[in-house]
């Protein structure tokens, strides 16, 4: 009998996950602990290995497919049972090109040419079988350089992220010569190689092309010809999976779901601007990169023990507002394969220092797609950082089943008036998305306030304890 090997729960409440990579095809062998297949969770990449040793006799899903957990993944043809039931051993025989050397006997005519060895292996296998079932012969060729020449796994140490950019590129990442560490196929092995197949590809055609430009008549084509050709050929579909499924999936649900309303204003920020300048130094000699976003996230920390109606989430099923104990802000973030939202957990208890640390070394693993699923999941606010090159103002979508975002933008240096005097000052602008089915405009416009006053006053997020 196959042993059938079912999705496993991976933790965080997922409920499945997306099939990214097969590492292996029916009739492969592998060994207990082998890497099978690659998943897409709503979180993370997750390597999932075979818990059993034997030959891969099903595979339970197409790359693309969602996969429920306590489904079927893979079944496979256990190597220990095999060896009892004559039944498995016929089916392994059938489906498996890799273990001939397991046949009952082997009748080897070997002939030899110029260019090297040739063997025509006639494999002669009795097979017990149950009642019923007559004995079967099964006649194998096979043409190859040396008998060391059988196909075999090769086992590629690559991060996800490449894997997907091989992909892409239509290259078979087992091909790739690695030069990272411990034989490591980096995003730029992947790169290069592509490049060079490129150029071998354009030498060699180039002979021809020329050819085909000297016979080919010159035509010329009108406006209106050139633009429907080219309209023709830049058509290109492609399918929605992985993180962009996900975020396609997530969107939906909560712009379908919650009631989105969004408040903006502008907070003056001269003072945070000198703050920084300051503790740039020190930060710098710690390896933290400082940016505003910290203080934006502390100040938040803040302000959510101040109003805990935005530090909730909503149980639509059971019509009831939940309000967090815990502040774990997400920090949306993007990437090269979509935007991904890390969590800062307990973010009250930590300084402005220690944010921007978390901050920095999120940011980078996810980039490089090695962050955790617990790493993703739990947060109870979020912060959309749209940067010094996003707009004045925006409307960011709500982090589902969080009932609030704040969107923090540009920084510009504008007339302010300060003691009845016009002077030059750095504003940015903030925007507030709220769920308008539990928060209304009043309880939004006070909490965006209470943000405002810690940015607007940064010392008060090292003095104050609460």
């Amino acid at each position: 009998m196959a042993f059938e090997f079912k999705l496993p729960d991976i933790g965080e409440g997922l409920h499945e996950a997306e099939i990214v990579t097969w590492f292996v095809k029916v009739g492969d062998y592998v060994k207990e602990n082998d890497n099978v297949v690659e998943v897409q969770t709503d979180k993370a990449v997750v390597e999932i290995s075979s818990p059993v040793t034997g030959t891969i006799h099903s595979l339970g899903a197409e790359v693309g497919e969602v996969v429920k957990v306590g489904n079927t993944l893979i079944t496979v043809l256990e190597e220990s049972k095999m060896q009892n039931d004559p039944l498995s051993r016929q089916q392994h025989h059938e489906s498996s090109p890799h273990t001939l050397q397991q046949a009952r006997s082997l009748q080897t005519t070997t002939t030899r040419e110029n260019q090297g060895p040739s063997h025509t292996i006639t494999q002669t296998a009795p097979i017990e079988q149950d009642k019923g079932i007559q004995s079967k012969q099964q006649s194998i060729s096979i043409q190859s350089t040396t008998s060391s020449d059988r196909p075999l796994k090769k086992r590629v140490i690559a991060a996800p992220s490449v894997r997907k950019l091989a992909r892409e590129l239509g290259i078979d990442i087992t091909e790739v010569p690695p030069t990272g560490k411990a034989g490591k196929v980096t995003d730029e092995d992947v790169r290069n190689f592509y490049q060079q197949s490129q150029d071998e590809a354009a030498v060699a055609l180039a002979p021809e092309v020329e050819i085909i430009e000297q016979e080919k008549p010159k035509q010329t084509l009108s406006v209106r010809e050139l633009k429907q050709e080219d309209e023709i050929q830049g058509e290109r579909r492609e399918s929605i999976l992985g993180i962009r499924r996900v975020i396609y999936d997530n969107m939906k649900k909560s712009t379908t779901t919650a009631i989105h309303c969004t408040g903006m204003d502008e907070v003056v920020i001269t003072k945070l601007v000198e703050v920084r300048k300051q503790l740039l130094p020190y930060a710098e000699s710690m390896g933290v990169k400082l940016t505003y976003l910290p203080f934006f996230v502390k100040a938040l920390a803040k302000a959510l023990k101040h109003h805990p109606i935005f530090n909730a989430c909503v149980d639509d099923e059971k019509m009831e507002i939940i309000y967090k104990k815990d502040i774990h802000i997400g920090i949306a973030t993007a990437t090269n394969e979509g935007l991904i939202v890390p969590v800062i957990k307990h973010a009250d208890r930590k300084t402005v220092l220690e944010i921007a640390n978390e901050i920095q070394d999120l940011s980078s693993r996810a980039r490089e797609r090695k962050l955790k699923p617990s790493e993703l999941t739990g947060s109870t606010f979020t912060i959309s950082n749209t940067g010094a090159s996003g707009g004045w103002f925006a409307t960011p979508i709500i982090n589902y089943p969080e009932v609030a975002i704040l969107g923090v933008h540009s920084i510009k240096k504008r007339p302010i008036v300060v003691d009845d005097e016009i002077v030059i000052g750095h504003v940015m602008g903030t925007s507030l998305t709220f769920d308008h089915r539990v928060i209304d405009g009043d309880p939004a416009n006070r909490f965006m306030a209470c943000v405002h006053a810690y940015i607007e006053n940064p010392e008060r997020l090292i003095l104050e304890s609460y």
